[in-house]
């Protein structure tokens, strides 16, 4: 009933308020719709958890604490469980995660979209990809590397590298065929094809897909430390679900997006 109404109340908003295709919208505006998205969640959350008592409120704290409440939980976080040095930590093994499947990825990826044989070979990395989902690899990697950083560093590597993989292929070969023509034309080689004409043309898009990449190493880092860490921000969620902290869980949740927004900017 909910995604019927908000599918036909955000079809009428578009139906009725005379938007338009793809129209240029000024930069002052869409930050104001933005902050007014960001208000109205904040309005709500502060309605459903307010009261006195927990019977007055319309959902507990063990479900939804109060925006206070959240504020409350960062001292004890940071003075009693080393939120800042959590959260280096972390940020510490996703981006060597991620800077190592970039590695790989990249040019595995150039390179499969570019020569067949290439990509006839190393296909089935990806179908992992593609339809392995990543949750079978935190075992996985226990086996291959044991309870080490080097497992962790290893799950969020292949987490990157079978997301950012399919994005860089695709990249490499939307690059339209008349480039290809005019170089071949001009007396290219088969490496000046890829080096000065197929590489520069799809690296904007690349570019982005690493950027978004990256924040999906930072959806993982749950899963990579929730096991035998000693430190990081999952092992923190871990550590306040034990305890039944969900106003911790939730400051921790909103580090995690501050770091990835950061760092995608």
């Amino acid at each position: 009933i909910f995604a019927v109404a908000f599918v036909t109340l955000l079809t009428l908003v578009v139906r009725f308020g005379e938007l338009r295709v793809r129209a240029d919208l000024r930069e002052s505006r869409a930050l104001g719709l933005t902050l007014g998205f960001v208000g109205l969640v904040l309005l709500g959350w502060w309605i459903v958890t307010s009261g006195a008592t927990v019977e007055a409120r319309i959902l507990s704290p063990i479900i939804l604490p109060s925006p206070m409440e959240v504020l409350q939980a960062f001292p004890k976080l940071h003075f009693e469980q080393g939120l800042v040095r959590s959260a280096l930590t972390s940020f510490v093994r996703v981006t060597v995660g991620f800077s190592l499947a970039a590695i790989v990825a990249v040019p595995l990826g150039v390179y499969m979209a570019t020569f067949p044989p290439v990509s006839a070979f190393f296909r089935p990395l990806a179908l992992v990809g593609a339809y392995v989902p990543i949750v079978v690899f935190v075992p996985l990697t226990l086996a291959w590397f044991g309870l080490s950083e080097t497992q962790k560093v290893g799950f969020l590597f292949i987490g990157c590298f079978v997301a950012l993989l399919p994005l860089v292929i695709k990249d490499i070969a939307n690059v339209p065929a008349a480039y290809l023509d005019v170089a071949v034309t001009k007396g290219a080689s088969q490496w000046q094809l890829v080096r000065y004409v197929l590489f520069p043309v799809a690296q904007a898009d690349i570019w982005d897909h690493l950027r978004g990449v990256y924040g999906v190493g930072w959806g993982w880092i749950i899963l990579a430390e929730v096991v035998n860490a000693e430190r990081g921000l999952g092992y923190l969620i871990d550590i306040s679900n034990r305890r039944g902290h969900t106003n911790a869980i939730f400051a921790i949740i909103i580090v995690i997006v501050i770091i990835a927004v950061a760092c995608d900017q």
